[in-house]
């Protein structure tokens, strides 16, 4: 093996770990969202919002990474497309730690909301299956997975079905109830948001079947 592949493999083999890293700390800021949103922690929840400044460089960091080995390397095949793959991929995890942070700001804008009960628990949820999307997601991204890819790609069901529920749910509140209609149009957002977050997820996941194929096909088109 010439020293200029050996190079190139430990260069890459740098790459999945910041990889591995920014998901790590971006899988962590929605569990601290979820949490917030379940305890109406606004402390918890304004460390989501200080962490996204952290997401950001780590996103910045890895595309700077990719695109000099990308100048310097001349990477072909399937070690250009990883390269290439990389900066959309954690372009999809910031934008992962956006929603995120849409999440904790809900925490503590409706940290005094008392009459909605089930949509603070379908919020969570959600935020409980996007978690283990973006583990399943790296852990796939990691091995080249594209059965693992698709299969955390399919998860993404669960997570439109609890979108759909909580605004079914906030509409006939609003219908029946003299409830806050700022209170729910803020529930609804949020919900849109992480039901982005999983679409997100999906985009790192057809990454996946990029790298080792060359191809690109939409999953849960």
């Amino acid at each position: 093996m010439s020293m200029t592949r050996m190079n190139l493999d430990a260069e890459l083999s740098r790459v999945r770990a910041e990889i591995t890293a920014m998901s790590a700390r971006v899988e962590e800021d929605l569990r601290k969202a979820v949490r917030a949103i379940r305890e109406r922690d606004a402390a918890l929840a304004a460390e989501v919002k200080a962490d996204d400044r952290t997401v950001n460089a780590m996103q910045e960091n890895i595309q700077y990474l990719c695109a000099t080995l990308m100048a310097i390397q001349q990477p072909v095949a399937q070690d250009l497309r990883e390269l290439v793959a990389a900066i959309r991929l954690v372009d999809n995890l910031e934008r992962i730690g956006d929603y995120s942070v849409h999440l904790a700001k809900t925490a503590i804008k409706l940290r005094d909301a008392t009459g909605w009960p089930r949509q603070f628990e379908l919020l969570a949820k959600m935020g409980d299956a996007g978690c283990l999307m973006i583990r399943s997601m790296t852990e796939a991204w990691l091995k080249k997975d594209m059965e693992g890819a698709r299969s955390c790609a399919a998860a993404d069901s669960e997570i439109d079905a609890l979108h759909h529920e909580l605004m079914g749910e906030t509409l006939n509140s609003l219908k029946k109830e003299n409830a806050g209609a700022d209170e729910a149009i803020k529930l609804i957002r949020t919900s849109g948001f992480l039901e982005r977050l999983g679409d997100h997820v999906t985009n790192c996941c057809e990454l996946v079947e990029y790298v080792v194929t060359g191809t690109h096909r939409e999953l849960n088109d």
